[in-house]
Parts: structure tokens; sequence; C-alpha cells
């Protein structure tokens, strides 16, 4: 754990811990809200490009939320892993990284009849439109909410809750990762255990750089981006 690890969990511990446990029942809450007024405005069947942005909209709201609530409480966004990293070149590297290597045994995976339900995305099949609209998404959506909402927001949360102890941000990740995984349930059980697995291992790879949420941010995005790109041109897997 490094140095400015260890500040930022101290100076968390100085807050009671429930208000961790507030802040995460409201965002939670406000994202169901959120969800329900769409549903309520819309009643008719929409196309992927408004999904994408809507979706998009949505998540930034979210995030805003989140960030407030950060900031109402007296810490900083450093504090949950929006901070500067020490170099931007190696956390760009390590992103690529992740995102190859998560790739290659993804696709290796499902050639090899371990397949996700990923039927929902077979319209992205030959419409260039919809796939450039899913690219973009996936890095506000994927790439920048998830891993904010979920290796951020939440598993800080949810440290601090524990009590901000080695062992508590260990508890957080598996937690975090568990509810990432249960939030991909329209993926069939495997997608579940896929997911889970893989944000289990995103969280841990936040605590090996001193809790900064870029590389992952990067990692993601551009995973989730060169699936929608491979969805084109071949299709998803239907699990």
């Amino acid at each position: 754990m490094t140095e400015g690890h260890v500040e930022a969990t101290e100076g968390s511990r100085r807050r009671p811990r429930w208000r961790y446990l507030i802040d995460i029942i409201v965002l939670v809450a406000v994202t169901f809200i959120l969800d329900a007024i769409l549903g309520a405005l819309i009643h008719e069947p929409i196309s992927w490009k408004t999904g994408f942005v809507l979706d998009a909209v949505g998540k930034i709201l979210l995030v805003g939320v989140g960030c407030g609530l950060v900031l109402l409480r007296g810490e900083r966004l450093a504090d949950i892993g929006l901070k500067r990293p020490e170099s931007w070149t190696r956390t760009l590297i390590i992103g690529v990284g992740l995102a190859a290597i998560v790739f290659v045994a993804m696709y290796l995976s499902e050639k090899a009849g371990f397949r996700r339900d990923l039927s929902k995305f077979k319209d992205l099949q030959g419409n260039l439109e919809i796939t450039m609209y899913g690219v973009l998404y996936a890095f506000i959506g994927a790439g920048f909410y998830e891993e904010f909402t979920f290796r951020g927001f939440l598993m800080q949360g949810l440290a601090m809750l524990f009590g901000g102890s080695r062992g508590a941000w260990f508890a957080a990740c598996l937690m975090q990762g568990a509810l990432f995984g249960a939030a991909h349930a329209y993926q069939n059980p495997l997608g579940i255990a896929i997911t889970g697995t893989l944000g289990i291992l995103m969280g841990l790879l936040v605590l090996a750089s001193g809790r900064n949420l870029w590389p992952v941010i990067i990692g993601h995005g551009l995973f989730d981006a060169s699936r929608f790109v491979l969805f084109y041109f071949e299709g998803p897997p239907t699990g």
C-alpha cells in the first residue's frame, strides 16, 4: 500500500462510517429513480442510437451525483481514484495492455465454447452507424462510469465502511466485483462469473496502482470499444 494510499485512507477514517453507507444508498436510489423516470417517459421501443445517447447522458448525471456526494463529505475526487498518475505514458501502456489481454482471453474462450449471452447487441453486426455510437458509449458508459462507480465510489465507500484497513480494502474489492457481476446478469450465469471475476481483478489493479482509476478506465473503455468493433464484423456470441 503506497504512502498516498495510507494518507487518503487515514483522512477518510475521520468521517463516520455510516456516512459512506448513506452515500452508497443515495447513489443507488438516484440510479433507480432515474431509470424509473426514463421508463415513464419512454413508452415505445427506441433505436440503438437514441438508447446509447440517453444511457450515456444518464450515466454522466450519475457520475455528477457521485462526485457531489464525495465533495459534500469533505473529500477530494482523488480519494476515490480520480487523480493524476505519476506517468500518463505508463498509465496508457497499462490500460492498452489490460484491454489487449482481456480481449484475447475473451475471444479465445468464446471460440472454445465459453460464451456469455450478448445477443442483445446483435443489431451492431454490419451496422456502422450503431457501432460508432457504441464505440463512443464504451468510453463513457463502460470505461468511465463503471470504473468510477464500482472501482472508485463503491469500493472506497465499502472499504471505509468496513474500517479502512488492508483487510477492509480487500473485502471491498471482492464485494464490488460480486456486485459488478450481478449488474451483468443479462449475460447469463457464466457472464455473471466472468464479469465478476474481471471486476475483482480490475479492483486489485486499482489497489496495486495506488488507487488510481485511470489505468482501468482506459483499459475498460478500449476493451468494450474493441468488442463493439468485433460485433460489427462477426456479431456477438449468443451464449
